[in-house]
């Protein structure tokens, strides 16, 4: 455990401070043209793409691979999904899209069947600055009379794996930005009502809950995509209830 503690500091300094070629096969152009794309790059994306791209394919170790995301979480910040608030910033200019400023922020916008996705470089959930313009998903817990007791924001599609007092878990899926090649590691977030973050791995499969029927109340949002469950939690093995929103189509 100490030994593999100990990695962890050596392999994110070379990430965090290093500006030498990066050792990966990178697409061309990647984040060069985004307007040919259809894409809207913001602050310095493309060196976070690539720092975060070698970071992912040349240090991170499976066995410490937790550790280590959540070092880099600290460090620069990791690459999550929202969906875009026109209502909260306004809508884009028509003409040229104009980046977003937003000091220490870097992220692009794309297309998505539900509007407009935002991809940026967060470290947590409440105090990045871009309240104005994400606009999260979220997962609520409520009581058997379909009182809303707490709130979680979440990144967008961010699959529902349990509950932890006051925070939960949604499983994450961290990517290259910028290269052809693919990891296989399995990573979750757990995420407080505050809006704290922090990324995890864990050994074993977290039981998903199972599905209930929606109450009918006026605190929690009815859609289509609506979706509700019973969940044990993973410390105290109370039984909590969930409603949050199922990818759109």
């Amino acid at each position: 455990m100490i030994a593999g503690a100990a990695l962890v500091v050596p392999l994110l300094a070379g990430v965090a401070f290093s500006s030498s070629p990066l050792p990966i096969q990178s697409r061309a152009g990647c984040f060069d043209t985004p307007e040919a794309e259809g894409t809207t790059v913001f602050g310095p994306m493309q060196e976070e793409a690539l720092v975060w791209d070698r970071f992912l394919l040349g240090f991170l170790v499976r066995r410490i691979a937790g550790e280590q995301l959540e070092a880099y979480r600290k460090e620069r910040g990791i690459p999550l999904q929202f969906m875009w608030n026109e209502e909260g910033s306004g809508a884009l200019q028509s003409s040229g899209r104009q980046p977003l400023r937003q000091p220490g922020a870097a992220g692009s916008l794309q297309p998505h069947p539900c509007g407009m996705a935002v991809q940026t470089f967060v470290k947590d959930l409440a105090s990045h600055g871009l309240s104005d313009w994400l606009l999260p998903d979220w997962v609520l817990e409520f009581n058997r009379r379909g009182k809303v007791l707490a709130r979680w924001d979440v990144p967008l599609n961010a699959p529902i794996r349990a509950v932890e007092e006051d925070a939960v878990w949604v499983s994450w899926d961290p990517q290259p930005l910028c290269s052809d090649q693919s990891l296989d590691v399995k990573a979750y977030l757990v995420i407080g009502t505050d809006g704290s973050l922090r990324a995890a791995s864990r050994p074993g499969l977290i039981s998903e809950g199972r599905k209930i029927e929606c109450p009918r109340s006026p605190d929690i949002p009815h859609s289509e995509f609506l979706v509700c469950q019973s969940v044990r939690d993973l410390k105290t093995r109370k039984t909590r209830r969930l409603a949050y929103q199922l990818p759109c189509e």
